[in-house]
């Protein structure tokens, strides 16, 4: 798909230092700006997520399967779900959040997100303040799986809604941490995602060359030579 042909939601409803960057237009991006690529995918983990492991890899769609619908994301025991998600070896500039919900019983509402924050979990995930909360708007694809088949594929660009963070928060990041905090309704207790994409821009860390000196081991003879010439010669009987 073309990516002057988005027509996807776009979302600043937000939370963040206070700066009053809100009121601030967004500034477009593209698919061509997409890191999924740049995910460290076999390290991505997740805290309470009914699906098994592989499954969180497929979430991060690329352009070519972008519109699937499956695998879908689930929240175990209850609605919440913490996703860390590392980079490859590189620092990124986040611009946007991309997500593909639910929109009809398994909306999530609050994400909140930390950067470079290794350690949330749920024990701590509601006293540490985050970088930066977004709320989600009940939008998303209404197709249930608990009550009819979910087709394999959806072409449709008005189910995608980006949320636009501010780039000055998020420069440097080389590990993002979501927390889906609630959701819309109360009769429900999952939370369903069909896709996660994160676009910014992408900068490989370089390690810079080890450049060892050795220091040649000291060498006995050159001690008793350095005597001989301090004293003036060898010594005299």
């Amino acid at each position: 798909m073309n990516c002057e042909n988005e027509h996807f939601h776009g979302h600043s409803h937000s939370h963040g230092d206070g700066n009053g960057d809100d009121h601030v237009p967004p500034t477009p991006t593209s698919l061509a700006s997409s890191l999924n690529s740049k995910i460290d995918l076999p390290h991505v983990t997740a805290l309470n997520m009914e699906n098994r492991q592989e499954d969180l890899q497929k979430v991060f769609k690329s352009e070519n399967n972008r519109y699937s619908l499956k695998p879908i994301i689930k929240s175990d025991a209850d609605e919440q779900l913490i996703l860390h998600i590392p980079f490859l070896n590189g620092s990124v500039k986040l611009h946007s959040l991309i997500l593909r919900t639910n929109g009809d019983k398994f909306c999530p509402k609050t994400v909140k997100l930390w950067k470079n924050n290794r350690s949330i979990d749920f024990d701590n995930v509601e006293s540490t303040k985050p970088n930066h909360t977004v709320q989600h708007p009940n939008v998303g694809v209404n197709f249930n799986d608990d009550e009819e088949e979910v087709p394999e594929t959806l072409e449709s660009d008005a189910d995608f809604v980006e949320h636009h963070l501010p780039r000055h928060v998020f420069t440097g990041v080389q590990h993002l941490t979501l927390f889906f905090q609630d959701m819309y309704g109360s009769d429900e207790e999952q939370v369903h995602l069909h896709s996660i994409e994160l676009r910014g821009e992408f900068s490989e860390l370089k390690k810079d060359p080890v450049i060892t000196i050795y220091e040649a081991a000291p060498n006995p003879a050159d001690h008793k030579i350095a005597e001989r010439n301090h004293t003036g010669g060898a010594n005299v009987s």
